[in-house]
């Protein structure tokens, strides 16, 4: 019989990596740093009805966010649309990243990536991948989370709703973090009544008043973080 989409993202709403490894992968309350990856899904980067290519011009820089999180043996989690193949988002934008088809994978830049220690991988099937329950639970028992940085996209829709809604959670929980977007290391589409550059700075305002902290590059978090005690 055919699985539900609820069903699947049982199964698949977080897939932890690293475990055959010989490196010990930290309980969730050790990590003081956590990174999200979002939608670099191939049904958004590389074919599809929602693919923009353009976006594969931000995967050097966000490579080097992933290896500054290896080095300091921190969280590494991706956020990636996941849909049943009736999901009702279908209803507002074409259908992509079905669950179980090539778009739902992540690009293959990232395929080791995701092979690697201390990495999360959570399926949505909205928007907002803050909705997803593993990823609030996983959030909850890091008991000693310090800062979490956001990279991906698109910068208005799926990395604007989740890192807005990732600081309320934080209030929610009574949990206090620094909070990061990347600017170099998300983007957004050019399309009829939808300006690529008016759209990634109404993100960046949106985001920086929820009290994101927009930083420009890795050397830029880096600076901040030395500054606020956080390296």
């Amino acid at each position: 019989m055919e699985k539900t989409l609820e069903q699947l993202l049982n199964e698949r709403g977080v897939m932890e990596f690293g475990a055959r490894r010989a490196e010990r992968i930290k309980d969730l309350e050790e990590y003081k740093k956590a990174l999200y990856m979002i939608d670099m899904n191939n049904g958004f980067v590389n074919f599809g009805a929602m693919a923009n290519p353009e976006y594969n011009k931000l995967v050097p820089e966000q490579l080097k966010m992933m290896e500054k999180f290896r080095r300091e043996d921190e969280a590494v989690n991706f956020i990636l649309e996941g849909h049943d193949k009736d999901a009702l988002e279908f209803k507002s934008y074409p259908e992509h990243c079905v669950l179980g088809t090539p778009e739902a994978d992540l690009i293959p830049e990232f395929i080791k990536e995701q092979g690697r220690v201390n990495t999360r991988t959570y399926y949505k099937n909205s928007i907002n991948g803050m909705l997803n329950r593993n990823v609030q639970d996983d959030i909850k028992a890091m008991k000693n989370l310090r800062e979490v940085v956001f990279e991906g996209v698109c910068a208005d829709l799926c990395v604007m709703d989740f890192a807005r809604t990732y600081a309320r959670y934080l209030d929610q929980i009574n949990h206090e973090a620094k909070l990061f977007v990347v600017r170099n290391a998300i983007d957004t589409f050019d399309a009829p009544g939808h300006n690529r550059e008016e759209w990634i700075d109404i993100a960046l305002k949106v985001m920086a008043q929820a009290g994101i902290e927009v930083v420009e590059n890795v050397e830029e978090l880096e600076e901040k973080e030395k500054a606020l005690g956080l390296r």
